[in-house]
């Protein structure tokens, strides 16, 4: 389960740190996302050692979470009732699907 928690965070991080250098233009903000996108492909396979396929594909939807997540708290975000919305049915989705 760490495994898949650092793919799912790498993921998270990487996309925000991209969005960030689209917003800063700074080269260092790249260099985080590609790195951090590397990073995810080893620690999915480590997952999938471990866990079911099904379970880690479907766990990657919260990784979309976790970007909101980040970006309401570093980026201050604001998301309208029905992305919110959207961000619920996600989760009980993924909550349904593993139990």
């Amino acid at each position: 389960m760490a495994w898949l928690s650092a793919s799912l965070l790498a993921t998270a991080l990487a996309q925000v740190a991209f969005k960030r250098y689209f917003l800063a233009r700074r080269r260092a903000w790249l260099a985080a996302a590609i790195a951090l996108f590397l990073v995810v492909p080893w620690t999915t396979y480590n997952a999938l050692r471990g866990l079911p396929l099904s379970t880690v594909y479907v766990a990657t939807a919260l990784s979309q979470l976790l970007v909101v997540a980040i970006s309401l708290a570093w980026l201050r975000e604001r998301y309208s009732r029905r992305q919110q919305l959207g961000f619920a049915l996600v989760l009980a989705g993924v909550v349904v699907f593993n139990l």
